[in-house]
């Protein structure tokens, strides 16, 4: 990555993608919450809608959960019931996300798990690696505990091609 001339600063290929598409105004963050509740499980879903003509491909998920837990990323392509809002372009200006920010608060975790790491109470981790998961139209990701009775905080960061 140039700096300026004659001044080169040496990243991973991973972060220079996602320079490229910031700098492109392909590149969304959305962010969800969901305070602890009894007998339920906390669910923030990233969506994308049924007739979307973009893919979304996951750069990154870091979550914290208010207790002791196993966070997860689960695969779940119907949209969950409570919509949060679209994602914003990291391009300020850009153009909207069509992605959706999503939750629910079900009994039972909904989707199948793909991924899953311990994590301290308010201890943010990120979930899964660099460029997680891609989605078509009509799929999602759910990031969520195993645990009932557990708020949760997640953000996404990902792209639009």
């Amino acid at each position: 990555m140039r700096i300026s001339t004659g001044v080169t600063v040496n990243v991973s290929a991973q972060v220079e993608r996602w320079f490229s598409e910031l700098r492109a105004g392909r590149a969304f963050s959305g962010v969800g919450a969901l305070a602890a509740a009894a007998g339920t499980v906390s669910e923030i879903q990233l969506f994308n809608p049924a007739g979307s003509a973009i893919t979304l491909l996951l750069y990154k998920c870091v979550g914290d959960a208010t207790v002791a837990s196993a966070l997860q990323l689960r695969t779940f392509n119907t949209a969950l019931a409570t919509l949060i809002g679209n994602g914003l372009n990291m391009l300020s200006g850009g153009a909207a996300s069509v992605a959706e920010i999503r939750s629910a608060a079900p009994a039972v975790n909904d989707g199948t798990s793909f991924w899953s790491k311990a994590a301290l109470a308010g201890e943010p981790i990120e979930l899964g690696d660099l460029w997680v998961i891609e989605l078509g139209a009509g799929e999602g990701v759910i990031a969520t505990d195993n645990t009932q009775n557990v708020g949760v905080r997640f953000t996404f960061l990902w792209n639009e091609a």
